[in-house]
């Protein structure tokens, strides 16, 4: 299979960023838009992919939970870091990071958007999941009120360019001017969303409304924390 690879962007919140797309060419999906956004296009444009389900596999920088949501916060499974749970095309993820080492007490909620999936050999799939990596670094970013986007793609090998990477998913850091999702598109096939902010639950607010309601599949390779 093709190598996945990260463009990834570091944004402090609230800053104004101008739209660049790849010249000549017309793209209508943007990072920028609203979680959710780009996998109902996909959805609407290839709704044979539509819930189908795609393993993701997470990684933390140390040891860690890997919490997942089914509507509500009552609703949880906590898993240890790295943690693979099935997921599915065209639906967002609101997911809880905690128990880090370096950061007793820290809690963290960023969201994952699946907007397709891989095509391992038959039975094979949960050999071949989608890579998410956080790197220490993104942690302390979003520590410090930052908005980290990564956009996720399968490279196209006629397009593939040299990516250098200290983990095992190579990521391209790109300019704040810069459409992550065409950039992606051009290089290959965009797959999924990761943003990673400061945003924590309001308890003024019903937890629903934070919370995702997307099923998730958990598989053998799924480890539940102690």
């Amino acid at each position: 299979m093709n190598k996945a690879i990260a463009l990834a962007l570091f944004v402090l919140c609230g800053e104004a960023i101008g739209q660049a797309q790849v010249p000549g060419r017309y793209f209508p999906l943007d990072h920028r838009q609203v979680p959710g956004v780009a996998s109902r296009w996909n959805a609407l444009t290839r709704p044979g992919a539509f819930g189908q389900p795609q393993p993701v596999q997470i990684h933390l920088p140390e040891k860690g939970t890997v919490s997942f949501y089914h509507g509500s916060p009552q609703r949880v499974v906590e898993t240890q870091a790295p943690s693979q749970v099935g997921l599915f095309v065209g639906y967002t993820y609101r997911i809880k990071l905690s128990g880090l080492e370096s950061h007793p007490g820290v809690e963290l909620y960023p969201t994952l958007e699946v907007i397709d999936r891989l095509h391992p050999p038959e039975g094979l799939a949960e050999r071949f999941p989608i890579p998410v990596e956080i790197t220490a670094e993104e942690l302390e970013a979003a520590l410090q009120d930052r908005m980290i986007t990564k956009v996720i793609y399968l490279e196209q090998p006629d397009v593939a360019r040299p990516v250098e990477s200290t983990g095992f998913l190579p990521v391209e850091e790109l300019s704040p001017r810069e459409n992550l999702m065409a950039a992606a598109d051009h290089r290959g096939r965009p797959v999924a969303i990761f943003r990673l902010g400061g945003r924590i639950p309001d308890p003024q607010a019903p937890a629903d409304e934070f919370y995702s309601q997307s099923p998730i599949q958990f598989s053998t390779a799924t480890v539940p924390a102690e």
